[in-house]
Order: structure tokens, then sequence, then C-alpha cells
């Protein structure tokens, strides 16, 4: 046993080394650590596929790319966009508030990159046309898009790997996550008000607002409306999941393939090409990584120096769950941070049962660090270098540029959630 323990340890650092190192893609990087896992650590593969997979996360991941594809092919994303720039009838503070709300709202069901890939340009056309420094926007968009990832079950991949780990339902993160994003989202937002207050206290022409028609972003009407209707549905039925008796994955996979089903053959093709199936694979093989240590007592260890730490109080728990998650994700993947932290919880019900019985507040504690800790560094998240990158022609954002903003709204965050957690549990 401690011959395999040390093969799945070893296997493990290597596979996490080179995810920090990005010298690779990580799918590839995954799939070999996983391949190799179930070659050197498990006596029966098919059994550790079946035991360690979470399939509910992969098809949630699988239906809810499907329909975000077809959503963003009808222009409601970039209608969002323009008619916030309406609406701010040319007041640039209103309109870097309400830019970023629609961002952080919108990123508690989509996925992040998704977000700032339709907003950031929509931002840069503004900013052109109004003679802004589009920094400053960018940046709280992708702060304001991670931090609205927290507030929802699918809002970020952490989550869903919590929810499906835990048998969480998407009420559950609304009553539990979401208050403490909301009051994390509107102190950044203050904090940020300051940093930039040179750029965002301004007034805009009212001539040159008018200029901006979010009708034009209409691609397809029919299309445009059942993209709303349909997402107001899916939010009904994740809202009522455990009512109904349904799974996340259920759920997500429906609206997908249903929204399919209105494009003809050509579009279809399309939009399964945009599934990111590296996403899946990278899953796919982190699960299997992960579950070599699981399987060779690794984590039990873990599990039982984490408790050590605690002292066997809730309280210290907490703030070492969130503060550990919050800072390591600033700087590594959240994804194989929240995969080895979750089999690290489970256990430790298991190693101090009178103390941890009910683990949901150790599961909110990881899910407010894992997500929020992405804000803290460039790398921290994979919105942060899109959107960096989109800003690129136009000014370089440098690591220590992004650093001096995000790392302090990173503490920030901590800071409030760890209040939040403090005294609501």
């Amino acid at each position: 046993m401690f011959e395999s323990a040390l093969v799945s340890l070893l296997i493990f650092i290597i596979v996490y080394l080179f995810i920090v190192l990005e010298k690779h893609h990580r799918a590839v990087i995954t799939m070999l650590g996983g391949s190799a896992t179930l070659f050197l650590v498990f006596k029966d593969p098919i059994e550790a596929l079946v035991r360690y997979v979470d399939f509910n996360t992969i098809f949630l991941l699988i239906g809810m790319m499907i329909f975000v594809a077809v959503t963003k092919r009808s222009g409601l994303f970039h209608f969002l966009g323009l008619y916030s720039v309406k609406f701010s009838r040319g007041n640039v503070f209103f309109f870097f508030l309400s830019i970023n709300f629609l961002v952080a709202l919108l990123s508690s069901f989509l996925d992040n990159v998704t977000t700032i890939l339709v907003f950031v340009p929509v931002t840069l056309v503004v900013c052109d046309t109004v003679d802004l420094d589009p920094v400053p926007f960018v940046i709280s968009e992708i702060i304001s898009s991670n931090i609205g990832g927290t507030a929802t079950m699918i809002g970020d991949p952490p989550n869903i790997m919590i929810a499906s780990a835990a048998k969480l339902h998407f009420l559950d993160f609304v009553l539990n996550v979401a208050p403490a994003a909301v009051l994390v989202f509107f102190v950044v937002m203050g904090f940020l008000s300051i940093v930039y207050r040179r750029v965002i206290f301004k007034k805009v022409p009212t001539e040159v607002v008018k200029g901006f028609d979010p009708r034009r972003a209409i691609v397809n009407k029919k299309l445009f409306y059942l993209s709303i209707t349909l997402t107001v549905f899916v939010l009904v039925l994740f809202s009522l999941q455990k009512v109904l008796g349904l799974e996340s994955f259920e759920v997500a996979l429906f609206a997908g393939f249903f929204s399919l089903a209105f494009l003809n053959k050509e579009e279809i093709e399309g939009v399964l090409k945009e599934i990111e199936w590296g996403v899946i694979f990278f899953f796919i093989g982190l699960f299997l990584v992960v579950g070599g240590l699981e399987e060779t007592g690794v984590l039990e260890k873990i599990s039982a120096l984490v408790s050590r730490m605690s002292g066997g109080k809730m309280e210290r728990a907490l703030i070492s769950v969130l503060g550990i998650s919050g800072i390591s994700s600033a700087f590594v993947d959240n994804i194989p941070f929240t995969a080895t932290m979750i089999p690290v919880i489970k256990k430790l019900a298991i190693l101090s049962p009178e103390n941890f019985s009910d683990l949901r507040p150790l599961w909110w504690a990881l899910s407010l660090g894992a997500c929020l800790g992405g804000n803290g560094t460039l790398v921290g998240a994979s919105a942060n270098i899109i959107g960096t990158s989109l800003v690129a022609d136009r000014k370089h954002i440098t690591f220590w540029d992004y650093f001096k903003v995000g790392f302090p709204v990173l503490l920030i965050s901590l800071l409030v959630s760890g209040v939040y957690l403090l005294f609501r549990y």
C-alpha cells in the first residue's frame, strides 16, 4: 500500500506541477496522469472509472456549454451589454456599475470565460467611442465575473464539483453562497470605485449615447426570444430540482439539446464544435488522479492533519478552508485544488464525527475560497487571461498591473466572506 500511495502522490505532484507551469495543454497532462493512475494504482480500472469519475459534473458541463453556445448565437448577451450603455444615459460611473452588475449576474449562470468574451468587446467599443481608458473596465469585469460565478451552483466549475460531491442543489447555493457573493460584490465595487475614480467619474455627451442601439445586436429574433424563455425555464427547473427530484445534469442536458432542436444542421455542427472537449477530458483525468490519492489513503492523512489544525472546532476549520483555498486558488488552478479538497473535507466527518457532523458550512467555505481566489492574480482564472488578452492591442496589462488591484480585492473578499461564515454558521 505504501508503494501505491507513493506512486499516486508522485503522479499527482507531477500533474499539478505541469498544470501550474502551463507548458502543455492541461487536458493532455491530466489524461496522461489519469491513465498512469489507472495502470499503476487501481487494481480494477473499470471500477475506478465508475467510482471516481463524477459523470454528473461531466454531463452538466456538456449541457451548459451547448446551451450557452446556442444562446450566444441569438445576440442576447450583446444586446444586454449595449442596453446597459443606453440605460446609463452617459453617466460613466453608472455604466461602470451597471456593466459590472450584468457581468456578475450572467456569470452566475454562464461560464465566466463566455461572459468575458461577450462583454469585453462591447466595453472596448464603448470606451473607444467616448475616449475612455478601457483597462479599469476590463479588470473590474474580470473581477465581477469571478464574484458572480461564486453565487450559484452552475456559475463556476468548483461549485459544480462541490454540488455533485456533497449532493447539494441549485437552491442550496442560492441561499447560502449567493448572499456572501452579493456582499463581496458591493464592497469590492466600492473599493474599485476609489481605485479608478479618475476614469469612471465622468459624463459622456448625450448624442454619443443615442448612437448605441441594442436592437442591432439581435441576430435572430426567433432564437432571441426563445433564449430568454428557455433561460427563465431552466432557472426555474434548477431552483425546483430538489422538489422535482431532478439531477443537475438532467436539467442541463435537456436545456442544451432542446435549444439545439431550433437550429439547422450546419448551425448544430458549429455549436457541437464549440464544446470545450479539452475541459471535459481535463475533468475526467483529474478525477482519476485525485481518486488515486483517495484509493491509497493519502487524502485520509491530509484530512487528519486538517482536523488537528482545526482543533476539532468548526470555526477554525471554516477560516482554514476559506483562507487556504482562497490564497492557493490565486496562484494555481482552482479546479484541481477543489478536486483535492473535496475528499479531504469528506474525511473530516469520518475522523471527527462529533465535531463535523454537518459539513455544509465547510462546503460553503471551500466554494467561496476557491471561486473568489481566482481574482488574486493574473493567472488565477481563465477569465483573467482571456480578458486581459482582449485589451492587449490597446494596453498591455502585466502580472504586476493586475496584482496591485486583484490581490487587495481577494483579501477584501476573503475578509467579508470570513465574517459572513462566522456570523451565519
